[in-house]
Order: structure tokens, then sequence, then C-alpha cells
């Protein structure tokens, strides 16, 4: 797979990309994450062109001047319409990211071939507020630590970490850096992450509703709960619930690729039986 980095025509974010034939697939992670938790569900994706984002604030992009839902979906949008070149997209993401790529997909339908939520955030809202939220869910992965083996032996513990593989490794050491003190933390801070939650709390079902494209829902069997609210939204998309806690990339892998696959698949031929 070649899998490069790009930094240049992709400005202000950066992202890995697999060149590829058919619709660019964009993958947009979910907070404290970054593009390489992509990487396996890439090279599943073999033949195809995807772009893995990393989103503001996380892996070697910058902070965004505005952390609103809106804002980053137009920020987003605008940055990777000037790296993919077609004129409709597979907007994919995970969580935060499954939020923003339906806020793109409603928002922008003449650039949408199609929309691709891995267990999207609410698109409704959250009542918790977002201090617990990140406390309760990112305090454990954000340092500082002594050495890059301690925060590894801490992330490992956590259930983003579940199955720690080489990849799963790799994605834990775009996100942390070590500082002038030599101790190690997280690229993403808390108050960005408290900043991102305040913003994923919002209800932005008005939306979301609006989403007319083909879509997959892939949520894990523990989300199914929270996650009826988000189908009701988009009664037209296909779903698939699979065996997984929330971060479906590290912990159920086989079974999300083999859900994206078939969909992919299914779509392909119905498109070749139409030409």
């Amino acid at each position: 797979m070649a899998l490069s980095a790009n930094t240049t025509d992709f400005a202000p974010l950066t992202a890995l990309q697999q060149r590829g034939s058919g619709p660019p697939i964009v993958l947009m992670h979910g907070a404290a994450g970054n593009a390489l938790c992509f990487k396996p569900l890439i090279e599943a994706l073999h033949g195809r062109h995807v772009i893995a984002v990393d989103m503001p604030g996380h892996g070697l992009s910058p902070d965004a001047s505005s952390w609103e839902m809106e804002d980053l979906a137009e920020l987003v949008f605008k940055s990777v319409s000037r790296l993919a070149t077609a004129s409709r997209i597979i907007w994919g993401g995970h969580s935060w990211g499954g939020k923003l790529a339906a806020m793109i997909a409603a928002q922008h339908p003449e650039a949408t071939h199609s929309l691709l939520l891995l267990d999207p955030s609410s698109a409704s809202g959250m009542a918790i507020p977002p201090e617990m939220l990140v406390d309760m869910m990112f305090a454990r992965e954000l340092g500082p630590w002594n050495s890059l083996a301690e925060a590894k032996d801490s992330a490992r513990q956590l259930p983003q970490y579940s199955n720690w593989n080489v990849n799963v490794e790799s994605a834990f050491e775009r996100g942390v850096t070590s500082g002038p003190d030599r101790k190690w933390r997280a690229r993403v801070s808390r108050e960005t992450l408290i900043a991102i939650c305040t913003a994923i709390g919002k209800d932005h079902s008005a939306i979301v509703r609006k989403v007319t494209c083909p879509t997959l829902f892939v949520v894990a069997d523990e989300s199914l709960a929270w996650q009826e609210p988000n189908f009701a939204l988009i009664p037209h998309a296909t779903d698939a619930v699979i065996r997984s806690n929330h971060w479906l990339m590290s912990s159920n892998p086989s079974e999300l690729h083999r859900a994206v696959n078939n969909w992919l698949n299914s779509a392909d031929e119905r498109q070749a039986q139409t030409a």
C-alpha cells in the first residue's frame, strides 16, 4: 500500500493518502485520535483512493481558529476539495469525525457521493458536561509521562487502544510528543478537547436530517442504545451492527472492514448494472 503523508496541497490540515480508483473516501477520526487510526481500514480498502485526515489540533495538523462544528465542517470541506479533484466524495468518519462527515454531506450534496458513518457522535448532542466527558474518556491518554514507554503502558489499558498491536501503537505514537521538560504528553490538550466536546454536545440534528445520499452506519453493539436517534435522522441508511466498543477500528477491525467493503462493493455492482 502506498500510504504517504501529504502536507503540501492540503493546508492547513495534514493527511495520509492511498492512491487508487473510484470516488475518494475521506476519513475523519474522533477526538484524541489521528489519521493513523484508519491505517488498517485503508489497507483493507486496497485499490481505492482513501484520504485519512489529521483533524485540527490532532496528529500533525495545527489548531483551528474555531471549534464549532459548522466551522470545522467547512474547514475540512475546503481543505479536502483542494486535494480530491473528483466532483463527488465519499465522506466518512468515526465519532466526532462521523458527525462532521454527516454535516458536510448535508450541506454539500453536490460534492457528495455517499456517506460512511462509524459509530458517529450523537447528532442531537449530549447532556454530559464537556469537562466531565473529557476527564472520563481521555484523561489517561493526555499525560504527562516520564517516557514514551510509560505513555504506551498507560494507553494500552484503555478501551480506545484495545487489541494493542503495531498499528494501534503507531497511531498512539503519532498523537504524543516530548516537551522541553522531557515529559511526554498528547499533542491535543485537555482545553482543546473540552472545546471540541462542547461543540459536539450541541444539537445539529436539523442539519444531519438533510442527508439524502446513500449512507452506511457501522455501529458498535455497545453503542446501539444511543445510536438509535441517529438512525432515525437518516432513515434510508443501511445499518450494520458489529460486536465492538465505540472504537471500532481497534476493537473489531475485521468486522468493520467486512461491513465497509461489502457496502462499497454492492454500490459498485449497482453502478455497473446501471451504466
